[in-house]
């Protein structure tokens, strides 16, 4: 009897692990103005009642079946995860709001309708686009990520306006796009000969190298070394733990989507060629494509604060440009603004998840469109 029921247990076990697939999970990332319970109630059931429709359009279309669930390896979670930072803002707000009351009795209402306007829809964006506030939100992000990757789950990340910004910071400061030796070359860092010699480093990131007190940035927006070499060397022969600790894991992220996204408007520093980060955007923009990654922005024509990132470019001008011996690989990058949204204009950057399907469809859209555009030309 014993043995009947270990064959059946046998059985059981094999069959569950042979009809289990890995998920796909996607994470939203919420947006401003979302610091009371009714606005983040909002948030929750908007993603809860989009995800569904978001799901079947995206498994109905072949080309995303094929090019990223890799033909029926990957299914997308039926349940949305969440990554909810509004109320991390709430205690400034309040204290912003009493100062704009001081005026209630002596501007006039006008004024102070608009000053408790702009308070309610721009104060967690330029909040959250503060480095120093976008930390802790980061660091919540990457625990989910690495939740992720130890179950051996793949993620998608969905940023909702402000949300957008975390995206941004999350792929400039978190994908390892680093190779530790060009950096101390290129820096003209001095270095105790046998701790190159030592260590064969993986690529890093920003973040492992800041945490590590290996690198900052100076006030003209320069990468600088730390100036004490005895620190340098001891904390470089400890990158590796750093990078295990802080950087995404290779493989895990498969792309993001951002929407109703204002990103230009608030990082227009980073177009700059002076502000040197823009050294880091190329190389992860090289690790995105070869890494096959798909970086979506996706507004409704008709929302406001739904500004372009950059005009779309293929594979072949990408290459061209930055001279980096890309391999192309299936990732790419694709702006894609053109869909009208139903509602009126002053409503469409709430109308996302209003218009569920019509949302739905246009990510779908951009994820074909992006990837045949992106590598039309590339012989």
């Amino acid at each position: 009897m014993k043995k009947f029921f270990g064959i059946l247990l046998s059985l059981f076990i094999f069959t569950n692990c042979a009809l289990a697939q890995n998920e796909v999970n996607f994470i939203y990332i919420n947006g401003s103005n979302t610091n009371t319970q009714k606005s983040k109630d909002w948030f929750y059931n908007g993603v809860a009642k989009f995800h569904p429709k978001l799901k079947t359009q995206l498994e109905y279309s072949d080309f995303f079946q094929t090019k990223m669930l890799n033909s029926g390896k990957y299914k997308i979670s039926s349940n949305p995860a969440y990554l909810f930072w509004g109320d991390m803002s709430k205690n400034e707000l309040e204290v912003l709001k009493e100062d704009i009351g001081i005026l209630s009795g002596i501007s006039p209402r006008v004024a102070q309708f608009v000053r408790e306007f702009i308070a309610d829809c721009f104060h967690d964006a330029i909040w959250i686009s503060k480095f120093q506030n976008m930390m802790p939100v980061l660091d919540l992000l990457h625990a989910q990520i690495q939740e992720n990757h130890k179950r051996g789950d793949k993620v998608v990340l969905m940023g909702y306006s402000a949300g957008t910004f975390v995206n941004y910071q999350y792929f400039l400061t978190r994908m390892p796009v680093i190779d530790i030796d060009t950096m101390v070359e290129n820096l003209e860092i001095s270095t105790k000969t046998e701790i190159k010699e030592t260590f064969e480093y993986k690529d890093t990131c920003l973040d492992a190298l800041f945490r590590a007190e290996i690198l900052t940035y100076n006030m003209i927006g320069r990468l600088v070394a730390n100036s004490n070499k005895m620190d340098l060397d001891k904390n470089l022969s400890k990158i590796d733990e750093y990078t295990k600790n802080y950087c995404a894991p290779d493989g895990v992220i498969l792309g993001l989507v951002n929407y109703a996204s204002p990103i230009p408007l608030f990082y227009s520093e980073f177009l700059s060629e002076s502000y040197k980060i823009s050294d880091i955007k190329t190389l992860l923009g090289k690790y995105l494509i070869e890494n096959n990654m798909f970086y979506l922005t996706v507004n409704f024509a008709d929302d406001p604060l739904g500004i372009p990132s950059s005009k779309n470019v293929t594979f072949k001008q990408i290459n061209e440009t930055i001279k980096k011996d890309i391999q192309p690989n299936g990732g790419f990058f694709y702006e894609k603004s053109d869909v009208a949204s139903p509602m009126p204009f002053f409503g469409a950057h709430t109308s996302y998840w209003k218009c569920a399907k019509k949302f739905a469809k246009a990510i779908t859209m951009a994820y074909e469109q992006g990837y045949k555009f992106f590598y039309s030309n590339e012989n």
